[in-house]
């Protein structure tokens, strides 16, 4: 993640600005339809807070798969979503979505190889994020035990090296 985006998530933070959340500041920018919120702690790390209110996880490699729920959102949307809430925050433009661990996501998503999320995470990608996930993307191509039309899809999405 970017040091200057934690810089001024911590400045924010330092500031007063969020709300006590698990023994720590929470700074939410992206409600859920499940009523699950995406925003950063106040070093700066993406979390996810229940809709229940009673837990809060990190964004991680290891638990990058439970974030699964944001794939659900037109990607175009959420962006716009984090960018509209990081604004209110005082954040400068456009560095909540670029700081948001998109790939990370999409790759653990991927890895669970459900045929609902995996389509939902193939959609979510940007061009610009393609060649981070090749690996992933020629993986889900290759697997005989996905549908015909999504192992197309992911054909569609490998970048020629």
């Amino acid at each position: 993640m970017d040091e200057t985006f934690r810089q001024h998530v911590r400045a924010i933070a330092a500031e007063g600005k969020g709300e006590p959340f698990g023994g720590r500041t929470f700074l939410p920018l992206v409600t859920l339809d499940s009523g699950a919120r995406v925003g950063v702690d106040g070093d700066g790390t993406f979390v996810l807070a229940s809709a229940e209110g009673d837990t809060i996880t990190p964004y991680s490699t290891e638990d990058a798969h439970v974030f699964h729920e944001v794939l659900e959102w037109k990607r175009d949307a959420f962006d716009d979503k984090l960018e509209e809430a990081g604004r209110a925050l005082g954040l400068p433009e456009l560095a909540a979505s670029l700081a948001f661990p998109a790939f990370g996501i999409v790759r653990a998503v991927l890895a669970k190889n459900m045929h609902y999320t995996t389509r939902l995470a193939l959609s979510w990608l940007l061009p610009s994020e393609l060649r981070q996930v090749q690996d992933d993307i020629r993986r889900v191509a290759e697997d005989r035990q996905l549908p015909t039309a999504l192992r197309d899809f992911a054909r569609r999405l490998l970048v020629s090296p």
